[in-house]
């Protein structure tokens, strides 16, 4: 059983909604429980055929969710219970788990915390880790930070890294279809990022780069593609930073891998209090775009300085732009960091290995108990 609040659209959920999707139906029967409503994606794995039992709980605060999820997870007969560590998934699901006697407990952690959250989040981890089999981290620089910052035993950690479609990003897929749809002309550059728009994503450092980047290449576009509720204060300062006719805030889309491929340049501008192994990074590396981020979490493990994109501080907005600058004025440059990326994604970050690295470890704790 897969453990979340809702699968709405984001790069953990869309994890765990390819993870459902792919494992083998001969060896296991996936279930996803949703505290809340279950969310686009959750909606699709209905439509597969998927168990998808949902609205456990009216509220945070719903002393029946408890009751609920011990009685469904007894009723499902689960072996191995897989929360997505959020403080109300990972206290609830740590505790019931354990009274359901559910023989695997793990718990998934897939950042380092949520801003105005990490004490909170991590009292939570303190309380619950006893109970859990195994934690799952996302790279080395994850499990060090989690080891270090958290207190967590190193030997209870295992990592297994995101992993991405490589099918969902062809390359005959140019966002030709999509840049039409939008009124762009061939010759527009697009600069772009891909983040639930929240305040530890730091959109607004994409949008100040974006009037500088302006200067100097007066017909570039920029995309936002997610959603979220930091939305009408990063429309406002568009319209402040007097660049409102070349942003286009596209909401979250499931078509995320059409919008990527239109991108010339991929960026992105989180804190380094939440980034680690991003879905985002992954997938504009996937697509064959140079990237241009922040050197937070476990990014410097995926982008190397140069050759498969730039790296710049948390907060850089002029560092930001001037490399995008640069990547747009040559092409040749950007074509060798979209071709090094794509490689490096074909051969430690695929899909595939994702699951395969899953169900080995879920296939481990079972035999081992």
């Amino acid at each position: 059983m897969f453990l979340e609040t809702s699968l709405r659209i984001g790069g953990t959920e869309m994890m765990v909604t390819q993870l459902v999707e792919r494992m083998d139906p001969r060896r296991f029967r996936p279930v996803l429980c949703c505290f809340y409503d279950p969310g686009i994606l959750g909606e699709r794995l209905m439509r597969a055929g998927i168990p998808v039992h949902h609205n456990l709980a009216a509220h945070r605060w719903d002393l029946r969710l408890p009751v609920r999820l011990l009685r469904l997870l007894r009723q499902e007969r689960v072996d191995v219970l897989y929360i997505i560590n959020q403080p109300l998934t990972q206290f609830w699901g740590a505790w019931c788990g354990l009274l359901a006697r559910v023989p695997v407990r793990l718990s998934a952690i897939r950042s380092t915390g949520k801003i105005h959250r990490i004490h909170r989040r991590m009292w939570i981890n303190r309380l619950t880790f006893q109970a859990m089999t195994r934690i799952t981290a996302l790279s080395e620089t994850h499990k060090a930070y989690l080891v270090e910052r958290e207190g967590i035993l190193e030997e209870q950690i295992e990592i297994i890294p995101n992993g991405v479609d490589l099918g969902r990003f062809t390359s005959d897929g140019d966002g030709r279809e999509v840049r039409a749809s939008l009124g762009l002309r061939d010759s527009e550059p697009v600069v772009g990022i891909v983040a639930m728009l929240r305040p530890e994503k730091a959109h607004e450092i994409f949008l100040r780069a974006a009037a500088r980047v302006l200067r100097e290449v007066p017909t570039t576009h920029f995309v936002v593609v997610g959603d979220g509720p930091e939305r009408p204060r990063l429309e406002q300062l568009t319209d402040t930073l007097g660049i409102r006719d070349h942003v286009h805030f596209l909401g979250a889309r499931e078509d995320a891998a059409a919008l990527v491929m239109l991108l010339d340049v991929a960026t992105l501008c989180s804190h380094a209090v939440v980034e680690t192994l991003s879905n985002a990074v992954l997938e504009y590396m996937a697509a064959g775009r140079p990237v241009v981020a922040t050197r937070v979490g476990s990014l410097p493990e995926l982008i190397e300085e140069g050759r498969t994109g730039f790296l710049v501080a948390p907060g850089d907005w002029e560092g930001l732009a001037e490399r995008v600058v640069r990547l747009l004025q040559d092409r040749g440059l950007a074509a060798r960091m979209g071709r090094a990326g794509k490689e490096k994604v074909q051969e430690y970050y695929t899909l595939e290995r994702m699951v395969q690295d899953h169900e080995a470890l879920f296939d481990r704790l079972l035999n081992h108990r």
